[in-house]
């Protein structure tokens, strides 16, 4: 039963590395309330958080390493759970906009370790299924959330926050059943001396950068995706709202696929989230109906989960156990600071192109997709050669 309630506990701390954007319905009522307040300023609460994940989520680990991983994760829920009901108790701007950067920073002070806990306490087939099950908790988690932050907004836009108390249920969870010394890694003795928890391989670098380019062309799809829905004449926004909403759903699919995609095709799992993004790209650039684009959108909601999963995967296989932590806030990191210079990104292609369709945003996005595609394809053709020498060692002398 402990055993039971700390895995939950781990997979619930997943619902809030995507819960920043689940009260973005609040926006149009919070411009009539703040009619003194540029519009643009309120629609950068949605995004502000990224900075304080950007920030906190390598932190973190140095924060871990003085007060220990549950305290940290523990300081990180309190915040979000102070942050969070913030807006529900003033209507003073600049408290709620402190509260939504608050959000990010309790967000980045647990979000590596949400995954990093799984690759250092679990391993084979029970990794596999625990990395999947939080892609699951990430896309239903995302949509309860949501769902219920619209059912609160019938009262008002504040009521809408109270969706945050959820952090406290979470809370009592870690408190009472992850282990005190939960994350704390020792390395083997011969490699003391040679290996270093806050050093990021050359191999995770790359990784990170595969993770900031993803995330740069996936979030095209939620800065554009309405405006290409409508300029196409074949649906309105709210019909875009309720395709994106899907996605949700997609993702929580893709955390199921990612298991079997583990136990099948493990080297090529990037690759394979690639190819869903890549055919969902390119099913967006040629759509004219509102049923082929949500099929585009589950494809990106099922891209998503199986790409993220994957990477995380992928560096407790391409360095230690002791440097699992670090390497994933890392790549953690790259992947936020991707969404949140998608729009510049966006904005660089039309302008460099002279053709500010959505359409050709996506088609773009195709491109870079296909070329992600394409080397990750070939990285799995040399898997084998890739992994950590310790890791790769012990796997041979287990297998004699």
């Amino acid at each position: 039963m402990r055993k039971l309630a700390m895995r939950l506990s781990i997979l619930l701390l997943s619902i809030f590395t995507v819960s920043g954007g689940a009260i973005a319905a609040t926006i149009p009522m919070m411009m009539k309330s703040f009619p003194n307040i540029s519009p643009t300023l309120i629609e950068l609460l949605m995004t502000v958080p990224s900075l304080g994940i950007i920030i906190f989520t390598p932190l973190s680990n140095f924060f871990a390493d003085r007060f220990g991983v549950k305290n940290t994760i523990l300081t990180g829920l309190v915040i979000i759970l102070i942050a969070g009901i913030t807006p529900a108790l003033t209507t003073s701007f600049g408290l709620i906009f402190a509260s939504r950067i608050g959000i990010g920073i309790g967000t980045g002070l647990l979000a590596s370790f949400a995954q990093s806990l799984i690759i250092q306490l679990f391993d084979g087939a029970e990794q596999q299924r625990m990395m999947g099950l939080s892609s699951v908790f990430q896309g239903l988690g995302m949509f309860v959330i949501t769902y219920f932050a619209g059912v609160l907004m019938n009262f008002s836009w504040q009521t809408a926050y109270w969706v945050y108390l959820v952090a406290l249920p979470i809370a009592l969870l870690v408190a009472f059943f992850v282990p005190k010394g939960v994350g704390q890694v020792e390395e083997p003795t011969t490699n003391v001396s040679t290996s270093n928890s806050k050093h990021v391989d050359g191999k995770v670098w790359v990784l990170a950068g595969f993770a900031f380019l993803f995330n740069v062309t996936f979030a095209f799809i939620t800065i554009k995706f309405a405006s290409l829905v409508v300029s196409r004449h074949y649906g309105t926004v709210m019909d875009a709202s309720t395709l994106l909403g899907m996605m949700s759903f997609a993702m929580a699919a893709g955390g199921f696929l990612f298991m079997f995609i583990q136990k099948h095709w493990r080297a090529y799992s990037m690759a394979i989230a690639l190819a869903f993004a890549t055919a969902a790209f390119l099913i967006l650039t040629m759509s004219q109906s509102l049923l082929l684009s949500g099929l585009g959108v589950i494809f990106v909601g099922i891209a998503v989960s199986v790409f993220m999963a994957s990477m995380v995967t992928s560096v407790g296989y391409l360095t230690s156990a002791q440097q699992v932590p670090f390497s994933t806030s890392v790549a953690i990191t790259c992947a936020n600071v991707g969404t949140l210079v998608s729009p510049y990104i966006a904005q660089l292609f039309s302008q460099t192109s002279g053709n500010t369709t959505p359409a050709f945003t996506f088609l773009m996005g195709t491109f870079v997709f296909a070329i992600l595609l394409i080397l990750a394809t070939l990285a799995g053709l040399n898997y084998g050669k890739l992994g950590y020498h310790a890791m790769i060692k012990g796997v041979a002398k287990n297998a004699k």
